[in-house]
């Protein structure tokens, strides 16, 4: 039985006695049954249950209930964690964190059951746990405890984690400079959730070294897991141990390490032998005849990282091997002097067609390319410091590149088609090409003009690439033309050649073949034989040329054009020359049309126009001849030009007719103007619209004077004005 006494109010003076309260001992205290004494072998980052059952029945007015945990390990006897008389948990001072993270909490299985739970356990927590059960009052002075009952629950052994690490290879003998692989075997005997990493160690001076290489987290610890280390390059021997560390995560996402152990070390040992480098040439593809592809490849065997070299020697009596190409083991290029161009344009290709097979390939075949090759292998090996050094060079056996058929070539000459007798006429020259030993070749031509003077360069005329295509310089633009004829022809025609035109013609033909990968190249470049083009006619050389103001004008406006007529050569009197002179225009359909002309003896003929603008042609002065349009119309649009028929008086007193010449057209563009093309609709039709109005108001005013006649004014009626009575009623 518990004694409780209590008083309201304790005085000196109390007329009241005290008031003595017996309370029964309801406090029930006990281990669940099955769990009494036991034993609790628990791993490093495992968890464990501390259960108590503990009842206590109210039957007093302020009697509270606590109930603590307590741990006795090899030292004195400790609390973990208190369920306080006001019903709050309190962990002891070295408990604080644990239960802030939530690895130390307190559970119910039953209204009477309270489990206390340890997650993440460590070695620390390992003793004899006990519940103590207090019931407590509030006193005068506070809360006083009146009731204590303890029980031993259970013992807690904290075992640490069984990690096995072990090398899986035995001892290695590997080629310096070489890789190898390492495995270590990881085995983890524990029921708590944690990860694995390994690290490597290499100790071949005495002094352990980690090596920059690890294994990511294992995701199953409980079996047993391989990792490997990649050795890129083996430089030194000497033992290599791996070392794992298991982890587990707590409550607060940090890391604890639960247990580590080391692998026994396995022995590397780098050996340093010389490698049997055997090196072969062989020519893969060979050319029928020049232009085509040819191609050798270079075979090694025995040794790894490997580089080739390519020699070229066109004949023993013309000197030593010269270098075409290299290609290094990091893929770096070097050209020979000699073949720089031509590896650059493409028609040299050095490739690697394999780990140990290098290719030589020349994509088109010539004459210099006839002769003796080989090849040089070299093994190179990578030094600690990051270099590469040669090991082991041999030199394939040489081998022939020739074929049966002759060198390819190319033949051009040029011939004159027609000559022209005097200014004004058409020139006509064709040149021709002709190409032995090579394979569908395309051809471009360039007709070139050397002027008669001493210092002249020749310069471009009109040019015809390969795909058809013709440019012309700017002052040849409309009367030169070359085409291409039968295969190998091409005809160039010169219109109304002039004084400068004269000189020597030539066509520069280039054959170009297509070599592999579809590129073309150029193979021959010749030029023909010069055809001279001068004016057969005696006496002077006359030359026409027409010019305009303006070639673009608004309609309704004046255009002016001028045909002006020079002579090469001595000055004539001018009553020695006579001109035929007349104007034309060529219109968008391509005919041409008579505008006006003026014979010699300054007789003027104007054509009949359909619909155009009315023309004047008159000489300005003696070898000046003005041209006039006026109100241009769109039929007025098109080329321009004149015609010139000169004749000059003998000695005899003779006239003698020379031979037509014709200028340069001059186009001409008739623009509409929108303010004239409005204007007179507009007047005419604000004139119609005043005429109208003045014809309505006419008539209406004649309707209504002589057409109505005047009605007898009516009389009007009296009205009678009467007063208006009362309607009242009496």
């Amino acid at each position: 039985m518990v004694f409780l006494a209590s008083a309201a109010h304790r005085t000196l003076y109390n007329p009241f006695p005290l008031l003595l309260t017996v309370i029964a001992d309801s406090l029930r205290l006990q281990v669940p049954r099955g769990r009494r004494n036991s034993i609790r072998n628990i791993t490093v980052g495992g968890s464990f249950q501390i259960p108590c059952q503990a009842s206590f029945e109210d039957g007093a007015p302020h009697v509270h209930f606590s109930l603590t945990w307590r741990r006795q390990s090899p030292g004195p006897i400790s609390e973990v964690l208190t369920l306080t008389h006001l019903g709050r948990l309190q962990p002891a001072t070295e408990y604080a964190a644990r239960y802030s993270s939530g690895e130390l909490r307190v559970d119910t299985a039953a209204s009477d059951t309270y489990l206390l739970t340890v997650e993440g356990a460590q070695p620390g927590d390992a003793g004899e746990y006990s519940c103590v059960a207090q019931t407590w009052v509030l006193g005068p002075d506070g809360w006083e405890k009146i009731q204590e009952k303890k029980v031993d629950v259970a013992r807690v052994e904290i075992r640490p984690i069984e990690l096995t690490v072990s090398l899986v290879e035995p001892a290695l003998a590997v080629a310096e400079g070489t890789s190898f692989t390492l495995s270590c075997l990881v085995s983890v005997d524990s029921s708590a959730p944690l990860i694995t990493r390994v690290r490597w160690f290499h100790n071949h001076t005495g002094e352990l070294h980690q090596l920059p290489s690890g294994s990511d987290p294992d995701p199953a610890p409980d079996t047993p897991t391989t990792h490997q280390l990649l050795v890129p390059q083996a430089w030194d021997s000497g033992e290599y141990t791996c070392q794992a560390t298991a982890w587990t995560l707590l409550r607060n996402r940090t890391w604890h390490r639960a247990a580590e152990e080391r692998s026994p070390p396995v022995r590397v040992q780098v050996t340093h032998e010389a490698l049997d480098l055997v090196v072969s040439l062989n020519i893969s593809v060979t050319p029928r005849v020049a232009e085509e592809p040819s191609e050798l490849r270079c075979h090694m065997s025995g040794a790894p990282h490997l580089s080739v070299s390519w020699y070229f020697t066109q004949s023993p009596e013309k000197g030593s091997p010269i270098l075409v190409g290299s290609l290094h083991q990091d893929g770096s290029l070097q050209v020979g002097e000699t073949y720089q161009q031509r590896v650059e344009r493409g028609g040299l290709i050095l490739s690697r067609q394999g780990p140990q097979t290098f290719g030589l390939r020349i994509q088109w075949t010539s004459e210099e390319d006839r002769g003796s090759y080989h090849c040089i292998g070299t093994s190179w090996k990578l030094l600690r410091n990051q270099s590469w050094a040669p090991a082991t060079e041999a030199t394939s056996a040489p081998v022939s590149l020739d074929w049966m058929s002759e060198g390819s070539s190319i033949a051009v000459s040029a011939r004159l088609v027609k000559m022209v007798s005097a200014a004004g006429g058409t020139f006509e020259m064709i040149c021709t090409v002709q190409a032995q030993n090579l394979p569908s070749p395309e051809y471009s031509v360039r007709v070139m003009l050397t002027p008669p003077q001493e210092t002249a360069t020749p310069v471009t005329v009109i040019t015809l690439n390969r795909e058809g295509v013709i440019r012309r310089r700017p002052s040849a633009v409309s009367n030169t033309v070359l085409e291409k004829g039968k295969e190998g022809a091409y005809l160039f025609r010169l219109y109304q050649a002039q004084s400068q035109d004269v000189g020597v013609y030539q066509c520069e033909v280039t054959a170009w073949t297509q070599g592999g990968g579809g590129a073309w190249r150029m193979t021959h470049n010749k030029t023909t034989n010069p055809v001279q083009l001068e004016f057969q006619t005696a006496g002077p050389l006359f030359n026409v040329s027409a010019r305009s103001d303006r070639l673009s004008v608004y309609r309704g406006d004046r255009s002016e054009f001028w045909c002006i007529i020079t002579i090469d050569g001595p000055a004539m009197d001018p009553d020695d020359m006579a001109f035929d002179v007349s104007w034309f225009v060529q219109r968008a359909g391509g005919s041409s049309v008579l505008l006006a002309a003026v014979d010699r003896s300054a007789q003027v003929r104007h054509n009949q126009r359909n619909s155009s603008s009315e023309v004047s042609l008159e000489r300005v002065s003696d070898m000046e001849y003005r041209l006039r349009v006026y109100g241009c119309q769109e039929e007025d649009a098109g080329g321009h030009y004149c015609t010139v028929t000169p004749w000059v008086r003998s000695g005899e007193g003779g006239w003698s007719q020379q031979e037509t010449i014709t200028s340069t057209m001059m186009t001409l563009s008739v623009k509409m103007d929108l303010l004239s093309a409005f204007k007179y609709p507009l007047l005419i039709g604000a004139g119609l619209s005043l005429l109208a109005g003045l014809l309505s108001c006419l008539i209406g005013y004649c309707s209504s004077r002589f057409c109505c006649k005047a009605a007898p004014p009516v009389q009007e009626k009296r009205r009678e004005h009467r007063r208006l009575m009362s309607m009242e009623l009496d």
